[in-house]
């Protein structure tokens, strides 16, 4: 297992890297868009689109209240570019985001060090790499898209997001 100083991973190593984080405060949920790299967060404050393979963010909407019930369905109607979009969330309210890719890579939340949490990126061949990056003890949802292009992990207080090139995948 790769681990650094405090389970902390700047990058995995290839295909995978680290492509940044989102701050957020009080985050409630997180959603891919179907068959797309684009991540929808809920948070306390605000609704934001982010690219998770470049890290853009793409829109910041403004939350007009929906019934908490609404929240728990685990879904989450879309803005901006994905108006019209139902979108299934993860987070406080229950959900699972895909946590295995169909060429063979997982991730597992580990909480053996409770109560600090680690996620290990699980490779097809078995090597195992701690992807946490900092030591909290409250991960609310991660997970792969459904292009299984990129992953995230969520906190309360933020959004990892590592992609993987496509360059690097045809390479292999």
């Amino acid at each position: 297992m790769v681990m650094l100083e405090n389970n902390m991973v700047d990058s995995p190593p290839p295909p995978w890297s680290k492509v940044g984080i989102v701050l957020v405060g009080g985050l409630y949920q997180i959603g891919y868009a179907k068959d797309r790299d684009i991540i929808l967060i809920h948070s306390s404050s605000k609704l934001t689109l982010t690219d998770t393979i470049t890290g853009e963010r793409l829109a910041v909407g403004q939350e007009e209240f929906v019934s908490a019930e609404h929240y728990r369905r685990l879904r989450m109607p879309g803005f901006g570019c994905m108006a019209g979009e139902i979108i299934p969330t993860a987070g406080i309210w229950g959900g699972c985001l895909p946590r295995k890719t169909s060429d063979g890579f997982s991730l597992c939340k580990r909480d053996s060090f409770w109560p600090v949490p680690d996620v290990d990126l699980i490779y097809p061949g078995g090597e195992e790499v701690c992807v946490s990056t900092h030591n909290v003890c409250d991960i609310r949802a991660y997970g792969f898209s459904d292009t299984y292009m990129s992953f995230v992990i969520a906190t309360e207080s933020d959004v990892q997001i590592f992609a993987r090139s496509r360059v690097a995948l045809c390479s292999r």
